[in-house]
């Protein structure tokens, strides 16, 4: 792990294993409340098969002061789990689904008790089995693959959001514009009632890539653009240019069609995005088969 330069809060862990790569980049960002990064990532492989590997980001939440041990808390028990657990449960999908399962239970319940609901925080992780990959989620962290040059993402946003409005009435992109955004009714480390994760599972030749982010980059910028970023860039730069995007670029506007579509209930909408308002984290684990840049 080590800092880009002296003067900046972001932070880069990149590897390349059998030409596969695996990296994650992490910034503070620019807020003067966000003095700490309550992000947490981490990217582990299986001591018995360096094909099966675990990638997970977490963003705390809840209380200020405990956010970030919420999210530290759920990667670096993850990843000593992941390290620990038989092959042959991780090759079987219905037993990964059933034992991950249960140690996020665990890891909610023990948050609970140490914090008192204090030290919540999302998740996104994704373990690699040797034919399929398990994807999960909780909170408006999100997960996306690359599938024959399509970027789509394979989470859900939990938001409370779509509790009191219709997600049909809204394109995804304009979610970054909606106020009230941030507030997800999903989480570990809150609550019981909260504790409803979501798990899918794709085969592992239906993509060429695994992107893992904090609502700290999706919230700023596109699909589109990350997708572009992805697409004329190496994996490493890649990683920078995204969160630069994220971080540094200008206010982006919503356009004038949502503006439109949006006519009459334009209080709903924030004008625009401030970049750097958030810490922001990005995964990717990108296959040697796919072409090399």
């Amino acid at each position: 792990m080590y800092k880009l330069n002296e003067n900046s809060n972001q932070i880069m862990v990149t590897r390349i294993i059998d030409n596969n790569f695996l990296g994650y980049i992490s910034h503070t960002g620019n807020e003067t409340f966000h003095k700490n990064n309550d992000d947490s990532a981490v990217i582990i492989s299986h001591p018995d098969n360096q094909n099966l590997r675990l990638f997970a980001v977490a963003d705390g939440t809840s209380d200020a002061l405990y956010g970030a041990n919420g999210a530290e808390y759920l990667t670096s028990e993850l990843a000593s789990w992941f390290q620990t657990l038989p092959v042959s449960y991780i090759n079987t999908m219905p037993t990964l689904k059933s034992v991950f399962w249960g140690k996020m239970r665990e890891i909610n319940k023990d948050l609970l008790e140490k914090y008192n609901g204090k030290a919540g925080t999302t998740l996104v992780c994704a373990i690699t089995g040797e034919k399929k990959t398990l994807i999960a989620n909780s909170g408006d962290s999100r997960g996306y693959i690359v599938s024959q040059g399509d970027l789509k993402q394979v989470t859900a946003d939990h938001l409370m959001w779509f509790k009191y409005n219709d997600p049909d009435s809204i394109l995804k992109d304009d979610l970054r514009f909606m106020k009230g955004n941030s507030y997800i009714s999903r989480s570990i480390g809150t609550s019981e009632d909260n504790f409803r994760p979501d798990v899918t599972v794709v085969s592992n030749d239906d993509y060429e890539a695994l992107l893992l982010f904090t609502d700290g980059i999706t919230d700023i910028v596109s699909d589109d653009k990350i997708k572009f970023i992805y697409d004329k860039n190496r994996p490493a730069e890649a990683l920078l240019k995204i969160i630069n995007e994220a971080v540094n670029s200008g206010p982006e506007y919503i356009s004038e069609e949502a503006r439109k579509r949006f006519a009459n209930r334009m209080h709903q909408i924030n004008d625009f995005t401030v970049p750097g308002k958030d810490n922001a984290t990005m995964l990717l684990f990108k296959k040697a088969n796919d072409r090399q840049r």
